[in-house]
């Protein structure tokens, strides 16, 4: 799979983009890149993919990007543009050009095992946040804690106190303040029996 292609799978797969036909169109004028996309729903970005290959000349790719930023323009759109650079190496040069007009994704060609991870982590500025998995899935507080409870300590008032964890921190001060009453009661009890 080629690095364009991987662009546009991780872009419509974790970015809810959609393909545009090749060539679309702005206004009555047609573009054609190696994939064109625009976001879905929550976003308004309009992505152009350009491969880059060794029979690709710089100045060409320069003139197609200001073409199609000057349609957007004279059709007032507020779509902001990415251009990710795919495959070849682009000329700084061609870069600070293009940023002129757009932000620039110079994504070249990843390889390895890593390369589809490389891909993602340039196209995250493209890409959704993803929430963090909730900390209650991620700790098992009660079982961590009676992991490490000794035997010797295990019995019914520390499955009490756990018990209560779960209502909070006032429950659990009532639940060991009626264990503590009910043990010095037994021992005054003890007291005066034997007197």
């Amino acid at each position: 799979m080629s690095t364009s292609d991987r662009v546009v799978d991780i872009l419509t797969q974790e970015g809810g983009y959609k393909p545009l036909p090749k060539p679309f169109k702005v206004g009555s004028q047609s573009f054609d890149f190696t994939h064109a996309l625009v976001a879905g729903e929550r976003a308004n970005d309009l992505v152009i993919v350009i491969e880059l290959r060794g029979d690709t000349a710089d100045e060409a790719v320069i003139r197609k990007v200001f073409a199609l930023t000057r349609a957007l323009d004279v059709q007032r759109s507020k779509r902001p543009v990415t251009a990710v650079l795919t495959s070849g190496q682009p000329r700084s040069e061609t870069v600070q050009s293009i940023s002129r007009v757009c932000r620039v994704l110079p994504v070249g060609a990843p390889a390895g095992p890593d390369a589809v991870e490389a891909v993602r982590d340039w196209l995250s500025v493209l890409l959704p946040l993803t929430q963090p998995p909730a900390v209650d899935t991620m700790l098992d507080w009660e079982g961590d804690l009676r992991a490490v409870t000794p035997d010797t300590e295990k019995g019914p008032l520390i499955d009490a106190l756990v018990a209560a964890a779960t209502r909070g921190k006032a429950a659990v001060e009532a639940v060991l303040a009626n264990d503590i009453t009910a043990s010095v009661k037994a021992v005054l009890d003890d007291e005066g029996d034997g007197q």
